[in-house]
């Protein structure tokens, strides 16, 4: 029932979770009839972790591991028979066939400070004890929606801007860390991938996907731009598809800009969020096996060379772009705030054409503009808005 209906837990994983005295009782209360193996279970569970192995009960009241297809591993099961190395409130990783998996697990899998400090713990780890690789993988509806807007929200309502800077600072380390660890690092994810989420995933060497998975960089439409190296990569991946500078230029300005999301993996392919050495499976059960294998396989990214922007001329072409599509009523006055940050983040600025910045300029490109924009109100205002705590402010 998982695969056919896209469930994260299938009928009785959801019974347990209720529990089973709380359902039977429920039913009684109401009058409504009780199956006699529900009854038979009633303050049980139907699953159970026995010597190591995750097993289900039967109709006779046993309880034999469960047993599935060859290739088939879900994490959701995998866990409950792991204890993991390292742990917070939002994540953990654990070793599973000699490889490191690290799972988020916050609502929505938002992302923050203690998220990261698991991936780069799993990241050293796995390099000092010379494990096979590492994965990215959660078993929850969403990979990851983002990074914690109230984290964010937190750093700016206390002024606390180098704190924030500190924050965006060690993700774009820890990303970092994924591209230049000197093992193989895969992320598997399913669902959501936007945002921060998708800038973990921007930064794997391979990338081994549900078919259902949406991904994108979303952060324009609450007033922000990536922070975690999402300019960045968008930038490089489209100079490694059209090879010139202005053309990918121009493409990265639009879908950061306009927040466009790859609704599936062929259109993330042809808007350049994957790439071609990329993969996607129909079957989620058989996701996580598939990375797995796949770590033997995966080539290290090479290192980001330097990369010479297109400079002052064509951000005052996106500039004069911005200006007029906000005079023919297609943008809102603080959209062109945030379109003119992206526009310097990815042409320098009023630097020279030609001028070459190193991935670290990049970088810090995007926290300083990530900074002045939290400090208006407009975007603390959208922020605030999607956060739920509201705003006279109009964007």
């Amino acid at each position: 029932m998982k695969l056919g209906y896209n469930w994260v837990q299938g009928p009785f994983e959801l019974l347990d979770q209720i529990g089973t005295e709380r359902f039977v009782s429920r039913l009684e209360s109401e009058g409504r009839p009780v199956p006699a193996l529900l009854q038979q279970t009633r303050g049980d569970q139907f699953y159970r972790v026995t010597g190591n192995q995750l097993c289900a009960r039967r109709a006779d009241g046993s309880y034999p591991p469960i047993q599935r297809a060859e290739g088939v591993l879900r994490f959701s099961e995998l866990r409950r028979t792991l204890e993991p190395q390292k742990s917070n409130a939002v994540a953990s990783w654990f070793i599973v066939d000699d490889a490191a998996i690290v799972e988020f697990h916050s609502k929505a899998n938002a992302l923050d400070g203690d998220s990261m400090a698991i991936l780069e713990d799993a990241l050293q780890q796995a390099a000092a004890r010379g494990l096979r690789g590492v994965i990215v993988h959660n078993d929850a509806q969403h990979f990851s929606c983002g990074v914690n807007l109230g984290a964010v929200q937190s750093f700016y309502q206390a002024e606390d801007y180098e704190g924030l800077d500190h924050f965006l600072n060690h993700f774009q380390q820890v990303v970092l860390a994924m591209r230049n660890s000197p093992v193989p690092v895969v992320a598997a994810p399913s669902g959501l991938s936007i945002g921060g989420g998708f800038e973990v995933v921007l930064h794997a060497d391979q990338v081994i996907c549900h078919a259902n998975s949406v991904t994108g960089l979303v952060e324009s439409l609450v007033g922000v731009v990536p922070g975690g190296g999402g300019v960045k990569e968008t930038l490089y991946r489209n100079l490694t598809k059209f090879g010139d500078i202005e053309k990918a230029s121009w493409k990265a300005f639009m879908n950061l800009g306009y927040g466009r999301t790859g609704t599936s993996p062929i259109i993330s392919q042809k808007l350049a969020m994957l790439r071609e050495q990329d993969q996607w499976l129909m079957n989620r059960d058989r996701l996580l096996n598939h990375a797995l294998n796949a770590l033997d396989q995966v080539e290290k990214a090479p290192a980001r060379e330097p990369v010479a922007l297109a400079g002052e001329p064509l951000y005052t072409q996106m500039c004069d772009w911005l200006h007029q599509a906000r005079e023919d009523g297609l943008l809102y006055p603080h959209d062109v705030v945030v379109g003119t940050e992206i526009a310097g983040i990815l042409t320098g600025g009023q630097c020279a054409a030609g001028t070459v910045h190193t991935e670290q300029d990049l970088f810090d490109a995007e926290r300083r503009a990530f900074l002045r924009l939290v400090k208006t109100p407009e975007t603390r205002a959208r922020i605030d808005s999607m956060l739920g705590s509201g705003s006279s402010i109009r964007n």
